[in-house]
């Protein structure tokens, strides 16, 4: 396999399928924690807003983060980060060996 710069070596572009198999894993292992944590989250049934003012500023509201359901809220959107930095991941690995 050779390219602009030269000949690349035979242990990286047979590293290509160890990365790529880890990154599906990780994408696995991920989805199912996402799956998990949705199935956590506490769904309001009384999470109606002011009529008047068409706001819904309550205590509870203003410091949900440090609740339970907001854990759950962060770790959603951090899960949802890491997927989606992965598969980025695992499909520019898929096609790094098509350049060579």
């Amino acid at each position: 396999m050779s390219y602009i710069l030269g000949t690349v070596p035979a242990w990286i572009t047979s590293s290509f399928i160890v990365f790529e198999r880890i990154c599906l894993v990780l994408l696995a292992i991920f989805a199912l924690t996402l799956i998990v944590l949705v199935f956590m989250q506490i769904t309001g049934g009384s999470n109606t807003n002011n009529v008047i003012t068409g706001n819904q500023d309550s205590y509870y509201s203003q410091n949900k983060s440090g609740s339970r359901e907001g854990r759950i809220t962060r770790l959603i959107y951090i899960t949802v980060g890491l997927i989606a930095f992965f598969s980025i991941l695992y499909f520019v690995l898929l096609k790094i060996p098509d350049l060579f």
